[in-house]
């Protein structure tokens, strides 16, 4: 069974979970556009999330660790998002088509930016995406958002480096616009 002593330290998932989650809604001539709610996968809240997972599951040590570096090791391989989204219009609510009325992007404090390589709905079931991200509604459809680490490949120019204050996961559209962002220089 898993040891809760895996790795030392004070551990709570809803306070990670609230850390690194924003939410935005759009409003257009007060009429509800759309409610928007982002996680971002970085390396401290994929560590919450493997422990909150392995504490349902009851996986084994060596269980948690497999689990733990098969997440980090997707971070050196893009950024991700897992992302929730209500709109009263169900059509509105596509951002993985490429007939969404949605640009998605990533932007940092110096103005780099990136488009998503892929944007692909969530597969878990219902059940399972409310109990790792309460903020999941009957109503609200899931994504699973990944950005390139690179805003210049060729020069190998990370995206998310040690000088980066902010990032921002910008929603736009014709609709209205959702700016959700995460500072990286405040406790």
């Amino acid at each position: 069974m898993y040891n809760s002593r895996v790795l030392p330290g004070k551990f709570s998932y809803k306070a990670s979970l609230k850390k690194w989650t924003r939410k935005a809604d759009i409003y257009n001539r007060f009429n509800t556009v759309m409610f928007l709610r982002a996680t971002f996968f970085n390396a401290p809240f994929r560590y919450a999330y493997a422990m909150e997972y392995a504490k349902y599951y009851m996986l084994t040590q060596k269980a948690f660790k497999e689990k733990l570096n098969k997440s980090y090791s997707n971070l050196n391989r893009h950024i991700g998002f897992f992302v929730s989204v209500y709109t009263p219009q169900k059509d509105y609510n596509n951002l993985d088509s490429i007939r969404s009325i949605w640009l998605v992007y990533l932007i940092n404090n110096k103005g780099e930016s990136v488009l998503p390589f892929s944007i692909r709905p969530a597969q878990q079931k219902r059940v399972f995406l409310k109990t790792f991200f309460p903020y999941v509604t009957d109503w609200s459809k899931q994504y699973i958002i990944k950005f390139p680490r690179y805003y210049n490949k060729k020069n190998k120019k990370l995206l998310i480096s040690p000088a980066t204050k902010w990032i921002k996961l910008i929603i736009t559209g014709v609709n209205g616009r959702a700016v959700l962002k995460w500072d990286f220089n405040t406790p």
